[in-house]
C-alpha cells in the first residue's frame, strides 16, 4: 500500500494538523488523524495515523496504518501497516504486521490468530438472578 492509497480511503472522523484532542472516541467508521491525541480509540473500520500524526494511548481497529508517531497499545483486528515514516513505541497485537522499510518499531509485538479473535468477540451471557 503506497501514500496514495492512504490518502484514498473513506474516512468518518478527521482530528486535522492543527487540532489536540484529549479524551476516548468510539466509532463505527473509520479516523484518521493528523493533529495530536492522547486517550483511546477504538473504530469499527480502519484507524490512520497521519506523518503529521502524534498520539499517546490505545488504539483499536480493524486495520491500522501508522505513517507518524504513536506510543502506547495498537490493537489491530486485520492488520497493522508501519509506513516508513513510522515511529511506534509500545505494544501491538495484530493477525498481519506489514513494516515497510525506514519504519521504526520499540516494544512488544504479538500476533492474534482467527481463534483468538472470534473468542474475544463472543459476548458473555448474564443471567438476572430469579426473584
Amino acid at each position: 500500500m503506497g501514500r496514495n492509497d492512504v490518502a484514498s480511503r473513506r474516512i468518518d472522523t478527521i482530528i486535522g494538523k492543527e487540532s489536540t484532542f484529549v479524551g476516548n472516541i468510539e466509532s463505527n467508521g473509520s479516523i484518521r488523524i493528523d493533529g495530536r491525541y492522547e486517550g483511546m480509540m477504538a473504530a469499527g473500520g480502519d484507524i490512520i495515523v497521519g506523518e503529521t500524526g502524534v498520539v499517546q494511548g490505545k488504539i483499536s481497529a480493524k486495520n491500522i496504518t501508522v505513517a507518524g508517531k504513536v506510543s502506547g497499545e495498537l490493537e489491530a483486528r486485520g492488520k497493522l501497516e508501519l509506513v516508513p515514516t513510522a515511529n511506534v513505541q509500545g505494544e501491538a497485537q495484530m493477525m498481519f504486521l506489514v513494516v515497510e522499510e525506514g519504519a521504526f518499531f520499540q516494544g512488544q509485538c504479538s500476533q492474534v490468530s482467527r481463534e483468538d479473535l472470534r473468542e474475544r468477540g463472543k459476548s458473555l451471557q448474564v443471567e438476572t438472578p430469579a426473584e
